[in-house]
C-alpha cells in the first residue's frame, strides 16, 4: 500500500438483524457472500453470542474466506473463540469495562462501508452490490482492507500506515 491511499473496510453488521435474521441468514448473507467473494473482498464482521451459536454455517463461511470478527458484546469474546478457536481482537459496540481486545473499531480512523444483508441481500438488490463493491475494488487509491490490518498498521505504526490514518 502507498501512503496516498484512503483505507476502507466493509463492516457486515449481522448483529442488528434480529427481525430479519430468517431472511438475512438464510438468503441473503449467501448473495453478500458471493459479491465478496466475485470482487475478493474480505470483510470484518461484528457477532453477538447469539448469532454465533445460532447460525454457525456463517461462521465456518466467513473462517473458510478469512474473514476477521468483532466482539459486540461480552458475551461474544467466547463464543467467538468456542466457534473459531481464536479470540476476537476488536470490538462493535458499546465499549465494554474492561476490554481484553487490542482495538475498539470506533476508534479506528478510516472508513467503513457498513452493509447489513437483509437489504443488499435482496435478489432485486444484490447485483447492485456487486457493481458497487467491484468500483471500490478496482480504485487504485482505496486500501480495501479489514478493521484488522488497520488496526495492526495503527498500533505498529508501520510503514503500510498512511500518516493520515495513524493515532494523534
Amino acid at each position: 500500500m502507498t501512503r496516498d491511499k484512503q483505507a476502507v473496510y466493509i463492516l457486515l453488521d449481522i448483529t442488528n438483524d434480529h427481525g430479519w435474521r430468517d431472511y438475512s441468514a438464510r438468503v441473503g448473507i449467501w448473495h453478500t457472500i458471493d459479491a465478496f467473494d466475485h470482487n475478493g473482498i474480505r470483510a470484518s464482521v461484528p457477532v453477538t453470542r447469539a448469532a454465533v451459536e445460532r447460525y454457525p454455517q456463517l461462521i465456518t463461511a466467513g473462517e473458510a474466506r478469512n474473514w476477521v470478527w468483532l466482539a459486540s458484546e461480552i458475551e461474544a469474546i467466547g463464543a467467538i473463540e468456542r466457534a473459531t478457536g481464536t479470540p476476537p481482537r476488536g470490538w462493535c459496540g458499546q465499549s465494554p469495562v474492561p476490554s481484553p481486545l487490542t482495538y475498539d473499531v470506533g476508534c479506528l480512523d478510516a472508513r467503513p462501508v457498513v452493509l447489513r444483508p437483509f437489504t443488499p441481500g435482496w435478489p432485486l438488490r444484490y447485483k447492485h452490490l456487486g457493481q458497487a463493491l467491484a468500483r471500490l475494488a478496482a480504485e487504485p487509491d482505496l486500501w480495501l482492507t479489514t478493521c484488522d490490518d488497520i488496526a495492526e498498521a495503527q498500533l505498529t505504526d508501520t510503514p503500510t500506515c498512511m500518516s493520515i490514518h495513524r493515532r494523534a
